[in-house]
C-alpha cells in the first residue's frame, strides 16, 4: 500500500455566527449521566450532497435555529456542579457557531467521502478555538461548504457528552425535517436523570473493560514513529457469508452468529496480527451496544443522550490467534448477551464512583452504525453520503454504504500495520 496522497482542497470561510434557538427555551442546568460524563470528546462528521440551491445556507441556518428550540441543551455550555460533575448550563446560551464556506473545486475531488484525512476534515468542519476549554467550548459547530459543481457539505462537530450515535442521528434527522418544512417525527426526551446512578451504588462487577493492560508489544513506538492512516474496507454479502462460515466450527452458517459478530471476530484477529502484538500481550475488544431496549423499563424513543454499554472480551493474543475464529465469535456473542438490566445499572454505578482512565493500547472498540439511518438526512437536496475522520486509534466503525448491501469497516492504523491489515482482509482480486 502506497502512502496516501493529500487531497488538494482550498476553502474560504466566513467568520462564525452564533445561531440561537428561535424561541425562548428552558433555563437552569441539565443533569448528565455517568455515561455522558465519560465522553467529552468532540466528534466531527461530514454530510456530502451533490446538489443545492442558492438559498441552501439560509435554509440550513434557519432550520438550525428552529431545531434548537427542541434540542435546546445543544446551544448551552458545559459546567461543573458542587460535586465536580459535568452538567449542561442551559442558562448560558451562547449558541452554535455557524460558518459559511466556499471550496475551489468540485465535490468529486474529495475522493472517498467515508473517511477524511485530518487536513481535509479540518477544512470541512469548523473547530472552535475554545474547543479544549471544557466550560467555554460550544457543544456543536456547523459549517456549510459550497462547491463549484453545485454540491455542498455540512460539517458538524458535536460533543459526545450530548449524544451517542443514535441520538446524533435523531438530532440531524430532526434538523433536516424542519429544513424540508415537515413536523418532527420524534420529540426528544431530555430527562437524563432516568439513568442516574443508584444510592447506595450496587456494583456487581468486576468488569473486564476496566482491567488495566500494559503495552508489552511496544505499540506506543509504532504509533509515534509512523504515519496514522485511516482507511475503509467494504465487505459485500458474498464476503460476509464466507466470514460467517469461517466463524462456525462445523462449516455451517450458524443462525446465532450475526454478520456483526463474525466480522468483529475477523477484524479483531486481523488487526492484532497487523500490529504485531506479542503472544503474551493482553487484548481487549469492547463492543458498543445500544441498551435502550435492553432495560426492564426501556428508555423513551426520543431519549437524547448516551445509552451505550461497552461489554468486553479479554484474552491474550496467543489465545486469540491460536483459537478458531468460532471461539472468538463465541466470546463476542457471550459479551453482548451479558448486557442485561442488572449489568447496565451496575456499570452506571461503577462509572459514577470511579474515574474512567480511557483506552489503553491493546484495546479495540468496535461500534456498529449499520442500523443508523444517517444517510437519510435529507435537507431538501437528496440523501447525503456520510463520512468522518480523526478516528481514535482504538476505534473501528461498521457502516452501511447507502442502500448498498454489506458492511464497510472504517479504522485507522500506523502505516505499516495498515499495509498488513489490508493484505489480511482483502482477497487477491481486491488489492
Amino acid at each position: 500500500m502506497e502512502a496516501p496522497a493529500k487531497n488538494i482542497l482550498n476553502v474560504e470561510r466566513s467568520s462564525p455566527i452564533a445561531v440561537l434557538p428561535e424561541y425562548e427555551t428552558p433555563k437552569g442546568s441539565m443533569f448528565l449521566s455517568s455515561l455522558d460524563q465519560m465522553a467529552p470528546a468532540i466528534v466531527p462528521t461530514v454530510y456530502c450532497f451533490d446538489r443545492s440551491d442558492a438559498n441552501v445556507v439560509d435554509v440550513i441556518k434557519q432550520a438550525l435555529a428552529r431545531v434548537l428550540v427542541h434540542y435546546y441543551p445543544v446551544a448551552g455550555r458545559l459546567a461543573k456542579n458542587s460535586r465536580g460533575k459535568l452538567v449542561v448550563d442551559c442558562q448560558k446560551k451562547l449558541g452554535v457557531p455557524f460558518v459559511e464556506a466556499m471550496a475551489d473545486c468540485d465535490i468529486e475531488s474529495l475522493g472517498d467521502t467515508r473517511i477524511f484525512d485530518s487536513d481535509v476534515l479540518g477544512k470541512l468542519v469548523y473547530r472552535d478555538p475554545t474547543e479544549h476549554i471544557l466550560e467555554v467550548a460550544p457543544l456543536l459547530t456547523a459549517q456549510v461548504t459550497k462547491f463549484r459543481c453545485g454540491g455542498f457539505t455540512l460539517g458538524i462537530a458535536l460533543s459526545h457528552c450530548m449524544a451517542d450515535g443514535l441520538s446524533a442521528m435523531n438530532f440531524m434527522n430532526a434538523w433536516a425535517e424542519i429544513a424540508r418544512g415537515e413536523p418532527l417525527s420524534l420529540i426528544p426526551c431530555h430527562d437524563r436523570t432516568i439513568l442516574k446512578s443508584r444510592l447506595p451504588p450496587q456494583i456487581t462487577g468486576p468488569y473486564n473493560e476496566f482491567v488495566h493492560i500494559s503495552d508489552v508489544s511496544n505499540m506506543t513506538a509504532l504509533y509515534e514513529e509512523e504515519q496514522f492512516v485511516q482507511k475503509s474496507f467494504h465487505f459485500d454479502a458474498e464476503k460476509l457469508a464466507i466470514i460467517k462460515i469461517m466463524a462456525t466450527e462445523d462449516g455451517q452458517v450458524a443462525s446465532s452468529y450475526t454478520s456483526f459478530i463474525a466480522l468483529a471476530a475477523f477484524v479483531w484477529r486481523a488487526r492484532s496480527v497487523a500490529l504485531k502484538m506479542k503472544l503474551h500481550q493482553q487484548s481487549k475488544l469492547l463492543l458498543a451496544v445500544n441498551f435502550r431496549s435492553r432495560l426492564t423499563t426501556p428508555l423513551p424513543d426520543g431519549y437524547f443522550g448516551n445509552a451505550v454499554a461497552l461489554p468486553c472480551c479479554l484474552c491474550t493474543i496467543g489465545e486469540l490467534i491460536q483459537e478458531p475464529i468460532s471461539a472468538s465469535a463465541g466470546r463476542i456473542k457471550k459479551a453482548i448477551e451479558c448486557v442485561t438490566d442488572d449489568y447496565i445499572w451496575s456499570r452506571i454505578d461503577y462509572l459514577d464512583m470511579y474515574r474512567y482512565e480511557g483506552f489503553a493500547l491493546g484495546t479495540l472498540v468496535i461500534s456498529s452504525w449499520t442500523r443508523l439511518e444517517y444517510c437519510y438526512t435529507d435537507f431538501g437536496w437528496g440523501e447525503p453520503r456520510f463520512g468522518m475522520g480523526d478516528l481514535l486509534r482504538e476505534t473501528c466503525l461498521f457502516m452501511t454504504e447507502g442502500k448498498e448491501k454489506g458492511i464497510t469497516v472504517v479504522l485507522g492504523l500506523p502505516f505499516s500495520a495498515m499495509n498488513t491489515f489490508e493484505k489480511l482482509v482483502c482477497g487477491p482480486n481486491d488489492t
